[in-house]
């Protein structure tokens, strides 16, 4: 029902989606979040429920890389008990696997778009909750599988005393 309202209601005008429409980033018990580009390159998110709704466009979207890269698109609650979301787009080059601190990171593939010469693909990253440190990514490009590091918005340095956030650890 959501993904009925959400074009009606926030993804209009400018922040409308390209041809290929929102793509479900995830659902939650009182809302849903959306991912989808502009038909001029920007990327936008939005949660909405029937009562809230919020929507976040880049202004200008960071370009294709001309070699494999990894990048963080949006960093956020997306309002699920302990849920937190990591949004990543991996230009050139398909996620295998993500650990925190050598745990397993679950992550699923929201959306593949781009053209055929410079594909992004956004993935969704989940954590228990808020999470600070450096995950670990295993990507596969056209010349292998590489390990990279992918640090999450804030250090492990930047997390409030006392508080419940999860640590991937330093490196």
């Amino acid at each position: 029902m959501h993904r009925q309202q959400v074009p009606a209601k926030i993804a209009t005008g400018t922040k409308a989606p390209d041809g290929e429409g929102l793509s479900v980033v995830g659902t939650y018990p009182q809302s849903t979040a959306f991912f989808w580009p502009t038909a001029d390159g920007r990327c936008c998110i939005a949660i909405y429920d029937p009562s809230y709704h919020t929507v976040q466009c880049h202004e200008s979207t960071k370009p294709f890389s001309r070699t494999p890269k990894l990048i963080r698109l949006y960093e956020t609650d997306f309002g699920s008990p302990g849920g937190y979301v990591l949004l990543v787009a991996a230009d050139r080059e398909t996620i295998r696997s993500v650990t925190c601190g050598g745990a397993p990171v679950e992550f699923r593939e929201v959306r593949v778009y781009g053209r055929t010469d410079a594909q992004r693909t956004v993935y969704a990253l989940e954590f228990e909750g808020w999470t600070a440190g450096v995950l670990k990514v295993r990507a596969s490009r056209a010349d292998g599988v590489h390990t990279s590091t992918l640090p999450p918005a804030w250090t492990d340095d930047e997390v409030p005393p006392d508080s419940d956030w999860h640590s991937c650890g330093a490196s």
